[in-house]
């Protein structure tokens, strides 16, 4: 008779995450082959990631934790600790044709936050209104991929100067309807150029609009109100708050393709972008 080994409910947590964990770290970093510490690339974000992640059977209890925390709080964001309003996608697919669009994404770098807000982020995106989901091909998304690097992955990452003067930039035949939360007009010129030149397009200034309030100190306080909901006094989302947000990664949505294709990521943590 064969004797079952007999655990402790420390030895049997890490066991666990050393049968268990372990497999969702690998298969997250699949792209990604076993490297020793002494083999470590520092600047392999993901490379450094998946080593800091993967549990290992002599780790002590606090290194367990710790490697817990890595992959589900910090890889994970705290399993999206920002709630989001959506339907799945297949239900928006089912209900929706569209052309794909590519999305550019940005956050403020952590030493900018101010203490107790959440980074300030923000998001750009246009449509290929030339393609459609049975004509785009590999080798354009490379292409387009390949100029998200050039105009916003070098030099560090392109830094979007967010503000509260609203430019707006309209050109449905191209897949256009930009609006640009800016800290003034030259600084939503300036993004409209690089966002533009993706697609080997020049802006036709006509078609751009600034819009300002007359009290923007007012209309949009750089510290906002708080609110008794619920018995408790609960402060209010920022409305256009000023803020330096930098280029993270670049995704593109294709109708009938379930996830998000990952163009370009300049913080080396999603999987499989098409551009390194």
């Amino acid at each position: 008779m064969t004797s079952t080994p007999q655990f402790n409910d420390v030895e049997l947590f890490q066991q666990f995450c050393l049968r268990y964990v372990n497999k969702r770290v690998r298969e997250y970093f699949h792209d990604i082959d076993d490297v020793s510490i002494d083999g470590l690339d520092i600047d392999n974000a993901r490379q450094v990631a998946r080593a800091v992640c993967l549990h290992k059977d002599n780790d002590p209890i606090t290194l367990t934790t710790s490697r817990l925390i890595a992959f589900f709080i910090v890889l994970g964001d705290a399993l999206d600790k920002n709630p989001v309003y959506s339907i799945p996608t297949i239900t928006f697919q089912q209900e929706r044709k569209f052309k794909p669009q590519i999305q550019l994404c940005f956050i403020e770098d952590p030493d900018d936050v101010e203490p107790g807000y959440s980074p300030v982020a923000g998001e750009i995106s246009f449509r290929l209104a030339h393609e459609s989901t049975t004509t785009l091909t590999n080798a354009e998304l490379v292409n387009y991929g390949q100029k998200v690097k050039t105009n916003f992955g070098s030099r560090g990452g392109f830094v979007w100067r967010k503000g509260k003067t609203m430019c707006s930039y309209s050109d449905w035949d191209r897949g256009y309807q930009l609006q640009l939360l800016c800290r003034d007009k030259s600084e939503g010129k300036r993004v409209i150029e690089q966002v533009l030149d993706i697609q080997g397009h020049t802006p036709d200034w006509k078609k751009m609009n600034v819009s300002e309030n007359e009290e923007p100190a007012a209309a949009y306080p750089t510290v906002p109100a708080q609110e008794t909901i619920l018995g408790k006094s609960r402060r209010m989302a920022r409305k256009r708050p000023i803020a330096s947000v930098k280029f993270q990664y670049a995704i593109v949505h294709i109708h009938g393709v379930r996830n998000p294709i990952v163009l370009y990521d300049r913080t080396k943590t999603k999987r499989n972008p098409l551009v390194i």
